[in-house]
């Protein structure tokens, strides 16, 4: 599981995983990176394992459309086992 979030306060170390799986943080600490691109690299350092996975995705619009086409063309996962929400555009104003 990888956690993107603005500043290292707001690493949170009560967050725990399930058995075999790891909670990475990563911070962007006033860096000026878009939001969701130090999660979107880390994420594609990843290898899934042999059979059948599912991946959720939420965050930046790039991050989660990034990273379920790397998944799909790098990885053969299918599309129907990527769950993937873009809950923003980094730049734009939100409607209303």
């Amino acid at each position: 599981m990888v956690l993107e979030v603005p500043e290292t306060a707001d690493i949170r170390s009560d967050v725990t995983a399930p058995p075999g799986a790891r909670v990475r943080w990563l911070a962007r600490d006033g860096s000026g990176d878009v939001p969701g691109v130090l999660a979107l690299a880390a994420a594609k350092e990843w290898s899934p394992g042999p059979g059948r996975g599912y991946a959720w995705v939420a965050g930046e619009s790039k991050l989660a459309t990034g990273l379920r086409r790397h998944l799909v063309q790098e990885h053969g996962l299918p599309k129907q086992d990527i769950a993937f929400f873009g809950y923003w555009r980094h730049g734009r104003s939100s409607p209303g």
